[in-house]
């Protein structure tokens, strides 16, 4: 577990976090909108940037020495662009850093190398540049040079940006595996990304904590605030200028629209919150 207490961060008298009090555990999601704070938060806990003030807890135990986490073999961050050595291949690279981080035994480097390889699903591409892979498989190659260290905690930041639908998809699943081992951290302001991976979330809007808490405390916070319409191609221009359209879906028989509305109008069934819901009423600050 990671406890946070009371971090703070200023750049140029401007507040980036305040009072930044987090509980990490499990798959771990820290979601809210761009300018939030989350990438600062990240690059805090992984010993890149200072904090003003606060604590950080690793299990107990204090890791932060002056203003920065102080440098540990627990953790691995993969920050949203990441590229290495653009023309070497995907074996090569990670081989080399292999031998960056002390592992000087050449047969040792060549297991763990495959090893990491097999666990991001990259053995049919080990050959490639790594200049000529797509986003998702670059972003893989990032989660297996962090493994090579074996942390137990993995810090991802926006890591579905800029993927297309199916790497999306293959990396969702992806983080969900690594998590069953492993303390992971998710970051984004992509409420989908989290929905079906976390078992926890943190919610940041300009730097304040605003919400900690299950998946389901989350819907709850929109609880009667949610409603759906069926209706005809004609009528959806009506309640896009009238109310707030969360999602759109073409059904069989018409249009079906979710509203986030504190009412419902002629024709709204009340429905059941998902964690978009939860969300907007939590950045939003719906009286419940």
């Amino acid at each position: 577990m990671i406890k946070l207490s009371g971090v703070d961060k200023r750049i140029k008298k401007h507040e980036i976090l305040s009072n930044v009090t987090l509980n990490i555990e499990g798959i771990y999601g820290l979601v809210g909108p761009n300018g939030a704070g989350k990438t600062t938060l990240m690059k805090i806990l992984s010993g890149l940037i200072s904090l003003d003030k606060g604590q950080v807890e690793i299990n107990g135990e204090n890791y932060v020495k002056g203003k920065y986490v102080k440098q540990n073999q627990l953790i691995g961050y993969l920050p949203q662009d990441f590229m290495i050595y653009p023309n070497i291949s995907v074996e090569e690279a990670l081989d080399h850093i292999a031998l960056l981080q002390g592992i000087m035994e050449k047969p040792k480097r060549k297991a763990i190398v495959h090893k990491v390889i097999e666990i991001v699903n990259l053995d049919e591409h080990k050959s490639k540049k790594m200049i000529e892979l797509s986003g998702g498989m670059r972003k893989r190659v990032g989660i297996a040079q962090l493994l090579i260290g074996e942390p137990s905690i993995l810090i991802f930041d926006e890591p579905t940006a800029g993927l297309d639908i199916e790497e999306r998809i293959r990396f969702r699943n992806l983080l969900r595996q690594l998590g069953a081992e492993r303390t992971v951290i998710i970051s984004s302001h992509i409420v989908e990304d989290i929905e079906f991976l976390c078992t926890k979330i943190g919610v940041l809007k300009h730097g304040h904590v605003l919400f900690e808490g299950t998946p389901a405390e989350l819907k709850a916070h929109a609880q009667g605030y949610v409603w759906e319409y069926d209706v005809q191609q004609e009528q959806l221009e009506r309640l896009l200028n009238e109310k707030e359209v969360v999602q759109i879906l073409e059904t069989e028989h018409g249009i079906n629209v979710r509203v986030f509305s504190n009412e419902g109008g002629d024709g709204a069934k009340q429905v059941t919150p998902r964690l978009m819901d939860g969300y907007l009423a939590v950045v939003r600050d719906v009286s419940r």
